[in-house]
């Protein structure tokens, strides 16, 4: 069972894609700041995004983890000491905690500290290019798919998204 951030959640329910997750993963588990963000502030600002996350919720496959007292302590203490949210430092310590080795995650520096403990982290562009690989995508929608994250606001440098296309092709 994977732990996933608040981001790839966010991105993939933004273009229609959150069951890739579930396709991928069957199960996917947040800690509880991942779960406030992405649905509780999410529907505070009518964002659509947060409904159809409440639903993944909803139908059990997202569910919250919920971290040891020792690790919501150390989480507010790795936000501070590193500068990432609260959201990212429970899902790296949730990850730790159920002794997994892979992470979901966007953010360069909350992917660096994730590294720093251990954890491989992978962002919503590998998601995508993992779920084309195993034919749960064409590679026509997946390049879609890249595009619409984009629209998004996904944000993302020109080099990572062209090696992303490049990949796509060569599948």
């Amino acid at each position: 069972m994977v732990v996933s951030d608040a981001t790839p959640l966010i991105y993939l329910a933004r273009i229609g894609r959150i069951q890739l997750l579930k396709n991928l993963f069957q199960h996917i588990q947040v800690p509880e700041e991942v779960k406030v963000e992405v649905i509780d502030r999410g529907k505070e600002k009518n964002y659509p995004d947060a409904y159809i996350i409440e639903e993944a919720f909803d139908d059990g496959w997202v569910t919250i983890g919920n971290l040891t007292r020792n690790n919501e302590k150390r989480a507010r203490i790795l936000m501070e000491a590193t500068g990432i949210d609260l959201g990212e430092a429970q899902a790296i310590l949730l990850t730790r905690q159920k002794a997994e080795e892979t992470i979901l995650m966007d953010q360069a520096h909350a992917r660096t500290v994730a590294r720093q403990f251990g954890l491989k982290s992978r962002g919503t562009l590998y998601l995508i290019v993992v779920s084309a690989r195993k034919g749960m995508l064409s590679k026509e929608d997946a390049k879609e798919n890249l595009s619409k994250l984009v629209e998004a606001n996904f944000r993302i440098s020109t080099k990572i998204y062209d090696a992303a296309l490049k990949t796509i092709e060569k599948l």
